[in-house]
């Protein structure tokens, strides 16, 4: 949990954020901004272009300063981090808002894993209120793919065998597929999510094809 009096006692913050976390540490960004703090945004991995809407997406930067006297490592729960907003009474202006109505968005999945329930639909309303971007959100978030998960699905698609009275699909990757394509493991994660949502399909199960078919991961119907 974030201690926000860390916070206010701080000269200078560092945001450590990946791809999982980065629109919960725009909304931080934007919060310690508005605390007259100076902030830096440093960046675990590459950022997927689809966050770049987010308001503070070009601050963003791979090394920690050395002057820094305060690190966040920002955690990808959106709901606890509007919980924890709210308790301490700061205020959510527009850019926290929509930055936190995307974490959101990427946290529940689009409102469709078992994290989400009554409560994340009652903060993404009551964001909404507050002026959250929401349809520029799901704009970036749900509605653009790049061509290198495209490429990787028709490979994945390619090799996909049903068993077990179709409840179980297998499919294969391999070093190759992932260099030719340009995709990355959270693309080959897309897809097996995706392909748990076939009728009757109980379980996705990923091989490695270059690796003696060792099993990567194995994803079922909750």
């Amino acid at each position: 949990m974030i201690a926000f009096n860390d916070v206010k006692n701080a000269k200078y913050i560092v945001i450590i954020t990946d791809n999982n976390s980065f629109a919960n540490a725009n909304a931080l960004y934007s919060y310690i901004l508005s605390e007259h703090k100076k902030v830096s945004l440093v960046v675990t991995q590459e950022i997927d272009a689809k966050f770049s809407f987010l308001p503070w997406y070009e601050k963003r930067r791979e090394n920690i300063p050395a002057s820094a006297d305060l690190i966040i490592e920002v955690q990808p729960d959106s709901v606890a981090l509007f919980d924890a907003l709210k308790k301490n009474d700061i205020a959510i202006n527009k850019k926290m808002a929509t930055a936190l109505f995307a974490g959101l968005l990427e946290f529940t999945e689009g409102f469709f894993n078992v994290t989400c329930n009554g409560t994340a639909f009652a903060i993404a309303s009551e964001l909404i209120t507050l002026k959250a971007e929401h349809v520029t959100c799901k704009e970036f978030l749900q509605k653009r793919d790049s061509l290198a998960l495209f490429r990787l699905k028709s490979l994945m698609y390619k090799t996909m065998v049903q068993s077990a009275d179709a409840q179980v699909i297998k499919v294969y990757i391999s070093n190759e597929d992932l260099k030719s394509t340009g995709a990355t493991q959270r693309d080959v994660e897309k897809v097996q999510k995706e392909l748990l949502k076939i009728v009757h399909v109980k379980e996705v199960i990923l091989y490695k094809s270059d690796e003696n078919n060792k099993i990567l991961k194995s994803i079922k119907e909750i």
